[in-house]
């Protein structure tokens, strides 16, 4: 089975019933020196930037909070978890990257991440188990650096799927919300994740932007759709922004 196969699926749910109204597990960050997370791609100054590229294969997924709602006006029926949390050890990736010289895909510390999220699933119709995530994120390195986000993504809805532009030929998985494996159901889970280093050396903090995919598993006979520990592997790529002194 290919890897990018298990790992993209949950198509944004917001307008169902108004039920699941979905917040942050953490409603506020440690401020920094940076401020508040601002809109700007990229910030004026001198910045080095470096290569983020991590696997994980034994990540944790477990839903606290849970609880089923139903829309009579719309059919709709919603599974939510107003709080869960993911962990996850994160090491290089450990390839190659440039064609014109010999680099590392991962120039990074590998370290130890926990996100605090939400997360909403649809649970009827033909095509179920579709949804999002919201939450934010603490990155702690192996060498004592503590790195902190926000992030948002989606889970399920075959966002790996084969598509009409001819550049790119991915046969990796069909339009679907999870892949049935054995007896396991595979769920892709991915996300944007932005976050600035708690204490930093120079006048702004250093930035970690990245983003991931990957999958949970939702092993048979739970008590509840997605209520309890789940196995997770992702894999996290992007860069490291540290601004010159």
């Amino acid at each position: 089975m290919k890897r990018g196969f298990l790992m993209k699926k949950f198509a944004a749910i917001w307008a169902v019933c108004g039920a699941a109204s979905i917040g942050l597990a953490w409603t506020a960050l440690t401020s920094t020196s940076a401020g508040t997370l601002d809109a700007t791609a990229a910030q004026s100054g001198s910045q080095c930037l470096g290569a983020f590229s991590k696997d994980s294969c034994e990540g944790v997924l477990t839903p606290t909070a849970y609880e089923q709602t139903f829309c009579p006006v719309l059919n709709c029926a919603t599974a939510v978890a107003k709080e869960a949390v993911y962990t996850a050890t994160l090491f290089s990736s450990g390839q190659d990257c440039g064609l014109v010289c010999p680099g590392e895909c991962d120039e990074f510390p590998d370290g130890e991440l926990t996100v605090n999220l939400s997360f909403a699933m649809r649970l009827n119709s033909c095509c179920p188990s579709r949804g999002y995530w919201v939450g934010a994120w603490e990155y702690a390195t192996v060498d004592g650096r503590l790195f902190r986000g926000e992030a948002h993504g989606t889970v399920g809805v075959g966002t790996n799927r084969p598509f009409a532009c001819p550049v790119v030929d991915d046969f990796c998985e069909e339009c679907a919300d999870f892949q049935q494996v054995g007896l396991d159901e595979v769920y892709g889970f991915e996300g944007s994740f932005r976050g600035f280093e708690v204490v930093s050396p120079g006048v702004r903090p250093d930035e970690l932007h990245f983003t991931m995919d990957g999958s949970w598993i939702v092993p048979p006979f739970f008590p509840e759709p997605f209520n309890g520990s789940m196995p997770v592997v992702n894999r996290f790529d992007g860069v490291s922004v540290t601004y010159c002194p």
